[in-house]
């Protein structure tokens, strides 16, 4: 008598789509490059990403050795967000927050961030990117390194460069925030712009940026720095950018003659 179960289960009736075996070999290197902390969700997210035709979650490659960071952020999350969001204005806190979540980073250091930065309804996108980096680095000069790198529309392996009026609204940003150490909050208050001296560089409605972050410390950020050196900084780039087509890069930063991008104590 015949085997029932070879009957029910011979090739010929099982219909293999063509593309499953591709998908699930994308599926698998994706997993793998961008090692998600919840798996589960993850791929929730990445599948029904591609059934929208959306970008898809994933970290271009594996970040190694694995950034360890108390935020559970990495350089490779924030250009997963870049790519997915693109370099727009403003975004919703809500479509942040969804994106947020499919890439499975803690929910609470998406609420700080947000808070740091006094974001509510709509979010400006690239400073939410640049305070975030600051939660990656050690100094405010290394934040802007990370800027650029994450900005750049230069190939992989280029100069990094980006325009000169992003930089120079990022910096400016950061620079007049205060995330200091908290014994060093009375020193950066005298850093304040006072009477007779030259107007700041952000405009009125960003006037307040300086008391966003007054008592926290993120050294990627750093205490509030002079509007003197501020614009000595933007000053000394700007020239640059004049001969570069606008646009600076990394190794501006790092020359002999380029003012310290950090509180000069």
């Amino acid at each position: 008598m015949p085997d029932l179960v070879e009957q029910t289960y011979c090739s010929q009736q099982i219909h293999i789509p063509p593309t499953f075996p591709f998908i699930l070999k994308q599926y698998a290197k994706a997993a793998i490059r961008t090692q998600p902390y919840d798996l589960l969700r993850w791929s929730a997210t990445y599948f029904r990403a591609l059934a929208q035709g959306d970008e898809p979650p994933v970290k271009k490659r594996l970040e190694c050795p694995p950034v360890e960071s108390q935020f559970g952020l990495s350089p490779g999350y924030l250009r997963v967000l870049l790519k997915q969001i693109g370099f727009l204005n403003s975004v919703s806190v809500e479509m942040l927050r969804d994106k947020w979540q499919g890439i499975c980073l803690d929910e609470n250091t998406l609420n700080e961030l947000l808070k740091l930065g006094g974001f509510t309804e709509n979010v400006d996108w690239l400073k939410f990117i640049a305070i975030a980096a600051g939660h990656l680095t050690n100094s405010l000069t290394q934040t802007m390194y990370l800027i650029c790198e994450l900005l750049t529309e230069e190939p992989e392996g280029g100069s990094d460069m980006i325009p000169f009026e992003t930089f120079k609204e990022l910096y400016a940003y950061l620079a007049q925030m205060n995330c200091g150490p908290r014994k060093g909050e009375e020193e950066a208050s005298d850093g304040n712009i006072k009477s007779g001296e030259e107007a700041p560089i952000l405009g009125a409605d960003e006037a307040t940026s300086a008391e966003l972050g007054s008592g926290i410390n993120i050294p990627g950020i750093g205490p509030l720095i002079p509007t003197a050196q501020i614009q000595s900084v933007l000053k000394y780039l700007e020239y640059l950018a004049g001969q570069q087509n606008g646009m600076v890069m990394p190794r501006n930063l790092h020359h002999f003659l380029c003012p310290s991008l950090d509180k000069v104590l």
